[in-house]
């Protein structure tokens, strides 16, 4: 093969991969934007690494009912359930109702896709990363904040405290 057909090939693939990758930065973005307010109740963190940096590990309350409802003891994946249903109050927090094979569109319900990290089945990140020497605002968090897509797609935006107040300021 001559080089100038290696190069195009390589060209191409690179254009390929760029292409996904703005792609999916552009998805989570509009997700970011238009997406709806969901706050889910923390179960308890453990903020630092010394490894990474400062950083919480994080639980959702939800993970628990959600262990006993997607069969975390069985092996096979297929059995598990796609999303999680929840109903929101008036302050935009969220209590589980129950789980299904696709998102619920109805007013007052959310659903979020439920992911398998770490062998354990969540709808959020295990950690929320911030800014070093800022732990101790974090130690009151009591809630994640999410953007959640119509296609149960969440983002962890920030933490809350108990009464609802965004902890530290991310910037983006």
């Amino acid at each position: 093969m001559s080089r100038s057909i290696v190069r195009a090939w390589i060209l191409v693939a690179w254009g390929l991969v760029a292409g996904v990758a703005l792609f999916a930065i552009q998805g989570h973005e509009r997700t970011l934007r238009h997406g709806e307010l969901v706050l889910l109740r923390l179960a308890p963190v453990d903020p630092r690494s010394l490894m990474q940096g400062d950083y919480m590990a994080l639980r959702f309350a939800v993970d628990a009912e959600l262990a006993s409802v997607s069969g975390e003891t069985e092996s096979p994946k297929q059995n598990r359930p796609s999303f999680a249903y929840f109903t929101l109050d008036e302050s935009r927090r969220a209590e589980f109702t129950g789980t299904g094979e696709s998102p619920r569109h109805a007013a007052g319900q959310i659903s979020m896709r439920i992911r398998i990290l770490e062998g354990r089945a969540t709808v959020g990140p295990n950690a929320f990363f911030f800014q070093e020497g800022t732990g101790e605002l974090f130690e009151a968090a009591q809630w994640g904040s999410f953007r959640v897509a119509a296609d149960g797609t969440a983002l962890l935006v920030s933490l809350h405290d108990e009464q609802l107040q965004r902890i530290g300021e991310q910037k983006r």
